[in-house]
């Protein structure tokens, strides 16, 4: 009596290990994003608290100053005061800065406008009514990329975070 396996016995261990594979891989692939999300949906939360903060001490409104921004994942803008991060073709998350004119009474009168300097050099605009600017854009509306994760999964929202100036009455 030979010993071994038959060819049979090989087929039905292949077919078994390709099943496992065929549903392990789509799983880990969506870990991979949810993790990715988190990670950015830490970011946002981060800069959300960390950007008024550091405007507060020392009149500067700057990202990297902040906070610890990756920026493998986060890409500068042709602003210095807006990064991007794009999930695919046309859906994308920026976190800006940007700023509103307003008068002695406390009403707009123009912005908001990305701001193009972050330091005091910018005094003019920064002293009326800066803000940190977040948003979401998926246009594709699957579930499945990071900026879907965010909005439906993880409840991220756009959201405008005053960093500091005076009060602005709509």
């Amino acid at each position: 009596m030979k010993k071994g396996f038959t060819m049979i016995e090989l087929i039905f261990v292949i077919v078994i290990l390709g099943i496992l594979a065929a549903v392990a891989i789509p799983k880990l692939a969506a870990t991979r994003d949810d993790a990715k999300a988190a990670s950015i949906k830490t970011d946002i939360g981060t800069a959300m608290q960390a950007i008024p903060a550091w405007y507060q001490g020392q009149k500067e409104a700057s990202f990297l100053n902040a906070m610890s921004l990756d920026t493998n994942v986060w890409a500068k803008t042709a602003s210095k005061c807006e990064y991007k991060y794009t999930d695919g073709a046309s859906d994308y998350i920026t976190m800006g800065l940007y700023a509103k004119t307003i008068d002695v009474n406390g009403s707009v009168t123009a912005g908001p406008t990305l701001l193009t300097t972050c330091d005091e050099s910018n005094a003019s605009v920064l002293g009326n009514a800066p803000f940190l600017s977040i948003k979401l854009v998926n246009t594709t509306g699957t579930d499945g990329d990071i900026v879907g994760i965010l909005k439906k999964d993880l409840g991220v929202n756009d959201a405008n975070v005053s960093i500091g100036g005076k009060k602005v009455k709509w």
